[in-house]
């Protein structure tokens, strides 16, 4: 999903910045998955999932907004830093 994703820096910057507060509010929204870890809030999602039908596909598209967001915290990083990415 982030492999054709082309923005301009200020466009970029403004959605990984939107992308970031959204996953900052999904990840405390709700007792029972709350995690400040990405990956132990994903486990924990999925895990509420198996007896909340549906979710699992909710949670999907979770994991792409935020892979889209991390590529695009990569990408100004990388252009932030005369063109190299980080490693």
């Amino acid at each position: 999903m982030t492999e054709n994703l082309v923005l301009a820096p200020p466009a970029a910057r403004e959605l990984a910045h939107h992308l970031d507060e959204w996953a900052k509010w999904r990840q405390t929204n709700d007792r029972t998955t709350a995690d400040i870890d990405w990956d132990r809030f994903i486990a924990k999602s999925r895990e509420k999932a198996q007896w909340q039908a549906g979710l699992a596909a909710e949670i999907d598209h979770w994991e792409n907004l935020h892979a889209i967001q991390v590529a695009l915290e990569d990408k100004l990083a990388g252009a932030t830093a005369g063109g190299h990415t980080r490693q």
